[in-house]
């Protein structure tokens, strides 16, 4: 069976095998850049390190849907002083500006950066962006997905990003979290209305998405505690990823959400969410669950993607940390489980432990080809 195979059977309920997925291109991004990439892995390209690794890889193949917006009365700019860049997008219903404080370096240049002033803070700001997520809009492109689908060949089964969900959007793009709350409590209504444009926007892009032969769907919601404490996530979370469940699971297709973070008070309301999995959840000593927490949450209906903490790549955990605790999620989640690193391996992160992990699989079931 190929990884292509085995992923699509572990949402379809027929696998036997435990597919390893770890999400590496910040790693492999970084050490390309920079000319530090292990002798082993040099002069490869990005698949091919994943096949050196023997891992499966999760979006390389997350091509085919085009965003355009309508009308065109769009106006963008930015201003850079020093290290401080300052953008604006204009519309005939307002301007929204975005301050980002950045890190550069002298050789690679802008290496980060953080929005230190967020562009929502009024009900008129609201207004603006709600007409910017009207203005949204989407299509199919069937010739970029079958390329890049053709590209992962039998790696992987596409996986394509969808849409966030609107509320954590709003915290992480337009208002930050306190600003977002302090929104929803002082402007409810523009709040609402906005919440309801992006609805309609996910309505737009799951038709584009129908139209392309692609069955594994991600929504980047970063859901957490914080950003979705359960009477957001009742209100908001659950009734968006029901409806979108069902639409694309009515269509024969699977789609998972990213938890990430702290996210143990969500737990128990995992299966009334009608979604096929769930990807990144963080379990101790990174997050805040235990593996047992996760196993009574997703019972074994539900895929789970990932459930290696992140931090364990790195130098302050050993080898056999690493490999005891990927040996338990096997044991506990397989065969629903694509095993991963919550959510991805960080740019130091130790890559000789990622290949630990391709032994240990191989060990105890095989690895697909």
């Amino acid at each position: 069976m190929t990884r292509k195979e085995l992923n699509l059977a572990i949402f379809e309920g027929r696998a036997t095998k435990v597919l390893w997925q770890p999400r590496l291109e910040t790693w492999i991004r970084h050490h390309m850049e920079r000319g530090t990439m292990p002798a082993r892995f040099k002069g490869l390209s990005a698949l091919e390190i994943y096949d050196k690794l023997r891992c499966s890889v999760r979006y390389a193949a997350s091509r085919g849907i085009e965003r355009y917006q309508e009308p065109l009365d769009i106006e963008r700019g930015e201003r850079r002083e020093g290290n401080v860049c300052t953008t604006w997008v204009r519309i005939s219903a307002g301007e929204l500006r975005t301050v980002y404080q950045e890190v550069w370096d002298p050789q690679y240049g802008c290496v980060n950066r953080r929005i230190v002033e967020f562009p929502v803070k009024t009900a008129r700001d609201l207004k603006t962006l709600t007409a910017l997520v009207e203005r949204e809009n989407f299509r199919a492109n069937q010739n970029a997905f079958r390329m890049a689908a053709e590209a992962v060949g039998h790696r992987a089964e596409p996986a394509m990003f969808l849409s966030s969900s609107g509320f954590t959007e709003l915290i992480k793009e337009y208002a930050g979290l306190e600003g977002t709350y302090y929104l929803l409590t002082d402007h409810p209504k523009e709040t609402e209305e906005y919440l309801e444009a992006c609805d309609r926007r996910d309505d737009r892009i799951i038709a584009a998405a129908l139209q392309l032969p692609c069955r594994i769907f991600n929504l980047g919601d970063h859901a957490t505690n914080e950003f979705t404490p359960p009477p957001i996530l009742k209100k908001y979370m659950i009734p968006r990823w029901q409806k979108i469940s069902r639409r694309l699971g009515g269509a024969g297709r699977f789609v998972h959400t990213h938890w990430d973070g702290h996210s143990r008070l969500m737990l128990q309301y995992l299966q009334e969410t009608g979604l096929h999995g769930v990807e990144a959840l963080t379990p101790k000593p990174m997050g805040d669950m235990t593996l047992e927490q996760i196993k009574e949450a997703v019972r074994d209906n539900i895929v789970v993607l990932d459930l290696l903490p992140a931090i364990h790549f790195l130098e302050n955990y050993s080898m056999k940390e690493v490999l005891d605790f990927a040996r338990r999620v096997i044991d506990m989640f397989a065969p629903r489980l694509i095993l991963g690193i919550s959510d991805e391996i960080s740019q130091i992160g130790q890559i000789e432990k990622v290949e630990a992990v391709s032994e240990l699989v191989d060990k105890i079931c095989g690895l697909a080809e």
